[in-house]
């Protein structure tokens, strides 16, 4: 069927510039169009996955911290404790050498000794933290 038929060859040498270059260009511009599109979907998923991603590494530290934050203020506690059992023990064996007047004065003195001597470094430290960049 086709034998008898002239089938005309399309090759660059029958193509005018013209013709060549508008095809050329309508190809182009519609693959990029498509890339364009495939692009912009691709950022979706990705933008979808990192939201997500943030999202359940937030809620598994929120748990850890939780859980820190936790062990954290029990061993607070217990460090308290443990002083005022300490500073009760030191007026008891205090009171029965000095009598309980002396030994309340001896440890609520001491206390107050270490106290001033702690906010005093602290206020010193405090003085040479750099507050500007100009000021370093």
């Amino acid at each position: 069927m086709l034998q008898n038929k002239d089938i005309p060859v399309l090759d660059d040498e029958r193509f005018s510039e013209e013709t060549a270059s508008f095809v050329s260009d309508e190809e182009e511009a519609g693959s990029l169009a498509s890339e364009i599109t495939r692009l912009i979907e691709d950022v979706r998923i990705l933008a979808r996955a990192e939201v997500e991603y943030y999202r359940t590494k937030l809620s598994v530290n929120m748990a850890a911290t939780k859980r820190v934050l936790l062990l954290f203020g029990v061993g607070v506690v217990v460090g308290i404790t443990a002083i005022v059992a300490l500073i009760l023990g030191l007026l008891l064996f205090l009171s029965d050498h000095f009598g309980p007047l002396a030994a309340t004065g001896i440890v609520a003195g001491s206390a107050l000794l270490i106290a001033s001597v702690t906010i005093s470094m602290a206020i010193t430290r405090a003085r040479k933290l750099p507050l500007d960049e100009n000021d370093s």
